[in-house]
């Protein structure tokens, strides 16, 4: 394929394929050969056909088949092709490249799916583990981004429960609610810790100490020596 011996290619992954009928190797190198042509639509049915005639194999055949999709600019395409690989719907991987996808078309209630499923696998196969948590957190990003407050309010609430004590959580929940259940919002609200549980203990000296704290402390010194060496009998002092 690569020396441009198109004829020989093609006798070849032939031989290939009537050797090992159920192999993706020779339907994949046919592929590449037809796209090498320029015939991408050829190549897209041939990668279905063996997808569909092969179940087993069709996972990687759709991953490839959803990519030479986006490659001629049909992304809808290519997001129906992922989506439709059951074993891999869940993975922060697909979950990630569908939602740009997604996006990128405008279909943010499709994105928002493609979260709710994966959240929804989580939440049943592996309960408050970090990639359970991560898809939450992701998903209610994604939504307060898009405006969807009322639908991120679960998602932050359930980021909340697990953690108490995450003021940032806390602070979306409160913010999200502050426009669509301000009494909800003032509930939650109390459980902010005070100002003083808030405040910041500095170290001082360790701020003097630090290079550019020294270096501005001695410029200005210098910078006052040099003006009162200068103003000195220019200027008295009046009591």
């Amino acid at each position: 394929m690569f020396t441009n011996q198109v004829d020989q290619c093609r006798k070849l992954t032939a031989s290939l394929r009537s050797q090992n009928s159920e192999h993706p190797l020779p339907v994949l190198i046919q592929a590449a050969q037809l796209c090498r042509e320029k015939q991408h639509a050829k190549a897209i049915d041939l990668l279905q056909e063996f997808s569909d005639q092969n179940p087993a194999r069709a996972p990687i055949l759709k991953l490839v088949t959803a990519q030479l999709n986006l490659a001629q600019g049909n992304v809808m395409k290519a997001c129906v092709l992922l989506r439709s690989i059951e074993e891999l719907q869940h993975k922060p991987g697909m979950v990630s490249a569908l939602v740009t996808m997604y996006s990128h078309e405008e279909d943010i209630d499709s994105a928002i799916e493609v979260f709710c499923q994966a959240i929804h696998w989580y939440q049943n196969q592996q309960p408050a583990s970090a990639t359970h948590l991560s898809l939450v957190r992701e998903a209610a990003n994604f939504k307060l981004k898009y405006g969807r407050k009322k639908e991120a309010i679960s998602d932050l609430e359930q980021l909340w429960r697990q953690n108490p004590k995450d003021i940032h959580t806390l602070a979306q929940l409160i913010s999200a609610c502050s426009l669509v259940d301000p009494e909800k919002a003032k509930v939650l609200s109390k459980h902010l810790p005070s100002s003083d549980a808030m405040s910041f203990k500095v170290d001082v000296e360790v701020l003097e100490n630090s290079h550019g704290a020294t270096y501005v402390r001695r410029k200005a010194a210098k910078v006052t020596g040099e003006n009162l060496q200068k103003e000195q009998g220019s200027w008295q002092l009046t009591f």
